[in-house]
């Protein structure tokens, strides 16, 4: 699965180059969904579109998708990872982002319910400002410049 990518002064083991699919978005708000194809595809857990679709329904997931949905969609197909977020529920600075604006009432407590209930249901959350160096205890600890380490699933 893995393999060394080979470019002109890269030392061997200096990064790896997936063959992940390429999934391209069918809207402008999903794009978590089309990452998450791309990475259940490569990962072999994914074989064709209609689970992933049943997965969607089963979950409830409509166009409103937040990072603690994904979470739930790799649990479901069995993906091993782990959810690190600056934020263990809504980030009330999304409020006013246009994009959310309209649903964010309604969809905080829904956040907020799946985030209280992710250990219960063997999500693995985790709240850290760097992915790669969990439990860095604020932007810039861990040796990366602030905004580097945004909230991924790794």
């Amino acid at each position: 699965m893995r393999e060394e990518a080979e470019g002109a002064g890269a030392e061997p083991g200096d990064f790896v180059q997936l063959k992940v699919p390429i999934v391209q978005q069918l809207y402008h708000w999903d794009c978590g969904l089309a990452c998450s194809r791309m990475v259940l595809r490569y990962l072999k857990l994914l074989e064709d579109d209609s689970a992933f679709e049943q997965a969607l329904q089963e979950l409830q997931l409509t166009r409103s998708i937040w990072t603690i949905d994904l979470a739930y969609l790799m649990r479901h197909f069995g993906a091993r990872h782990r959810f690190c977020t600056r934020t263990l529920g809504v980030d009330k600075g999304y409020r006013n982002q246009s994009f959310y604006r309209r649903h964010f009432d309604a969809e905080e407590s829904r956040v907020n319910q799946l985030f209280a209930r992710a250990s219960s249901c063997k999500v693995l959350v985790e709240k850290s400002d760097c992915p790669r160096h969990p439990g860095a205890p604020g932007p810039g600890a861990c040796g990366h410049r602030p905004g580097q380490c945004s909230p991924a699933l790794v």
